[in-house]
């Protein structure tokens, strides 16, 4: 196959996605074609690009999956390729397709290969011709509500319904008894329906304590195709990842052959190329069943590159520029330990709920060795409601997994974001129980241990900061009260009971009760909590008065 150089790659996404991709190119010499919306003007994916073209106003569908503009803006600046990212168009052969109708290259696979997995269904049957291990499931053509419960009996509880058309845990509803059917297949058909624009649904065996391995697969135009071991994503939360390691804690070298030999034949059986990723579920007695191709550059690729010392995305664009890959299997080795953590701004307490705000303070780790980190945000950036709420991710890597986790660790303590909430606390929790930190962690941990990993952080935190309000005030009721010089703060000539202050927190009310305990040592009581600490000294400025008053006695 004839060799026909890249000049410029159009980058067909935003944020971190958008800087990594553009950062391999200039490495390189490969000009950039940055793209943007209304809430991306003043990115950092927009200014660091070598020119970027407005898209539209910031709903999605008006900017970044608007193929028809995206391919104006690449033949506007000259760009010769396109590089989807993640997200987005990444996975619609439509827009692969059209790319190689309007001359540009996809920086990718085949059209025909990203149809062949866009549909689950039709995904299940192509493993199963590959002798590819699938769970036992319905992938049928008969989507009546009846088939479908007759299908989740035999398959027996619990079953996963999954929308056929989509992924990234909408459409997903395990079913554990007969009562919930009914109520399943309703809401998952509804909400693949209004996610994927199509509301047909499969079936698979639930598996209790699995775990989420996938493996990178990479493969050139001339068939050479070669996998680059495995992945364990298997800590998630609403079916999406938020941590991801490499190697897996839970494969050993027997499996780690059989797994990798599964993927190359999953890809290999839709005549796959350039970067993908074959997931897998692996249940506690190690066997492992196909859940779906991936058929694009993962989030998680860092992780990857970390353990192989490779730059995907520059092999990425050798493959679509017609070059064949520059080793075997062979040649392929993994070396020590890499951790990925996602550092999103989303409220853990509440469900992992998005959040927005400005970013008015962003200091990220410096000076730890074998550290990176991918973000496409900074000091001042807005997170708004329109995109995914990711912040960054943050990889270490080390010579064994105890390492990497303490770098890790480290990092994510020694990071400061303020002014919009985040998972960080969470995070730290997670890295630091026990369950994760000997390698047995699986798909329902989170949920297992939710209240353990969310609660404690989170309620110190929010105890910490009512008790600083609380002494705020505190020290202004009794800078207005006309006592004798030398009373000792809190005075009662005869016995009472604490004074104390209620606060309206997001809805809950929360009550701090407060005694002197000696000298100018305070004990604060919130619910079944007690915490100490010498009087503070508070600097009030004219707006004072906009205090609350002094509760009567």
């Amino acid at each position: 196959m004839s060799i026909k150089p890249i000049s410029k790659i159009l980058i067909a996404n935003r944020g971190e996605i958008a800087l990594r991709i553009m950062r391999t190119c200039r490495k390189i010499g490969i000009a950039t074609v940055g793209v943007y919306s209304d809430a991306d003007r003043d990115a950092p994916h927009t200014r660091y690009a070598d020119e970027s073209v407005y898209l539209g106003p910031s709903p999605s569908n008006q900017s970044y999956l608007n193929i028809q503009k995206i391919i104006e803006a690449a033949h506007r600046t000259g760009a010769d390729a396109i590089h989807p990212g993640y997200g987005f168009l990444s996975e619609k052969a439509e827009f692969a397709r059209t790319c190689r109708e309007a001359g540009i290259v996809f920086i990718g696979p085949s059209p025909e290969s990203i149809e062949k997995m866009g549909l689950k269904n039709t995904a299940r049957k192509l493993m199963q011709q590959a002798g590819v291990p699938v769970l036992p499931g319905y992938d049928g053509e008969d989507q009546s509500d009846e088939t479908l419960r007759d299908n989740i009996f035999k398959i027996g509880f619990p079953v996963l319904i999954k929308a056929a058309a989509g992924g990234g845990g909408k459409g997903m509803r395990v079913v554990r008894s007969e009562s919930e059917i009914e109520a399943a297949i309703e809401s998952a058909r509804r909400e693949a329906d209004k996610a994927f624009g199509d509301g047909t649904l499969l079936l698979e065996k639930f598996i209790e304590s699995a775990r989420h391995v996938e493996v990178q697969i990479l493969g050139d135009q001339a068939g050479n195709l070669v996998h680059l071991f495995e992945r364990d994503c298997s800590i998630q939360r609403r079916h999406q990842k938020i941590i991801e390691e490499s190697p897996s804690p839970a494969v050993n070298q027997d499996l780690r052959s059989q797994i990798g030999e599964a993927a190359l034949s999953a890809g290999r059986a839709i005549g796959y190329f350039n970067a993908g990723t074959v997931e897998f579920i692996l249940t506690p007695e190690g066997a492992f069943y196909f859940i779906e191709v991936n058929t694009r550059l993962q989030v998680e690729h860092p992780v990857t590159e970390m353990v192989t010392g490779l730059d995907l995305v520059s092999l990425q664009i050798d493959v679509a520029e017609g070059r064949s890959l520059p080793f075997t299997q062979n040649d392929l080795a993994s070396n020590g330990h890499a951790i990925e953590a996602r550092l999103y701004a989303e409220d853990p307490a509440n469900d992992f709920l998005p959040q927005t705000g400005k970013i008015i303070k962003w200091k990220l780790p410096e000076d730890i060795e074998s550290l990176r980190i991918d973000t496409g945000v900074e000091h001042g950036s807005e997170i708004g409601i329109f995109y995914d709420p990711m912040l960054a991710k943050l990889i270490a890597w080390g010579p064994d997994r105890a390492t990497a986790l303490r770098k890790l660790g480290y990092a994510l303590r020694s990071t400061v974001i303020e002014g919009v909430r985040t998972n960080k606390d969470f995070l730290v929790s997670l890295l630091g129980h026990d369950s994760f930190r000997n390698g047995t962690a699986h798909t329902g941990f989170i949920s297992d241990h939710f209240d353990e990993l969310c609660a404690p952080a989170g309620s110190s935190l929010l105890h910490f900061s009512v008790i600083a309000a609380t002494a705020c005030l505190f020290h202004h009721w009794h800078q207005s009260d006309e006592l004798q010089a030398g009373l000792p703060l809190v005075y009662r000539n005869n016995p009472y009971r604490d004074p104390s202050v209620k606060f309206l927190v997001e809805q809950n009310e929360i009550q701090v009760t407060w005694k002197n305990t000696g000298a100018d040592f305070y004990s604060y009581s919130i619910a079944q909590s007690e915490y100490f600490f010498c009087s503070f000294l508070f600097w009030l400025n004219r707006n004072s008065e906009t205090l609350p008053p002094s509760p009567s006695s």
